[in-house]
């Protein structure tokens, strides 16, 4: 449950960050949650989580993004990452989850920190130092002038995001899908993201 909360995290961030601010007179937002039942031209199925199959339009303005599990150790100097930590008593950060963003987002996802909806911190930053001490682990992102320190648990999840093409999706993944009803009201895609197999 807790790994499709973060998939559930990666879909609606990257929904809002990637690519700016919504385009004015943009399709209403909403999201689709299942397993892809069927990939054709154009066009996914998704079955919901009450077995009633969706049709999904993807366009090639799609985003697809898949993501696989990794150790803090593939962390290097320079990438772009996105960490959910919470703030301990004494103001320190501790990293709940890691997602290691793709060269495409460098420039595109907001470089800042936040306190998401559910209280946690978000930090979208570039790695310039991550080391492994012997007290436990350490990560150092630079954001904008100044510089964030956050230590990782060993049970803290780290993932690494890739995007694909929407040729590479395969039925039997499990998907969440950010869009919105076309002018048929067919379910358009903006954003599709899925555990790598």
């Amino acid at each position: 449950m807790r790994n499709r909360s973060v998939l559930l995290w990666i879909s609606i961030v990257l929904a809002t960050a990637v690519l700016g601010s919504p385009v004015s007179g943009a399709l209403p937002a909403g999201q689709v949650e299942g397993t892809i039942s069927a990939v054709g031209t154009g066009t996914i199925m998704i079955a919901d989580r009450d077995g009633t199959p969706v049709r999904v339009v993807v366009t090639g303005d799609t985003l697809v993004i898949q993501r696989g599990g990794t150790t803090l150790e593939t962390i290097k100097p320079n990438n772009f990452v996105g960490v959910t930590a919470r703030r301990e008593s004494d103001g320190s950060l501790t990293a709940i989850s890691i997602n290691i963003f793709p060269p495409e987002f460098r420039g595109r996802v907001r470089e800042a920190q936040f306190v998401m909806d559910t209280g946690n911190v978000m930090t979208n930053a570039t790695v310039f130092q991550s080391v492994r001490r012997i007290a436990g682990r350490t990560l150092y992102l630079k954001v904008n002038d100044g510089s964030v320190v956050i230590a990782v648990p060993k049970e803290a999840e780290v993932w690494r995001l890739t995007v694909i093409k929407a040729a590479d999706l395969r039925a039997g993944t499990h998907a969440i899908v950010r869009g919105g009803p076309g002018a048929d009201g067919t379910f358009v895609a903006t954003g599709i993201t899925v555990d790598a197999r």
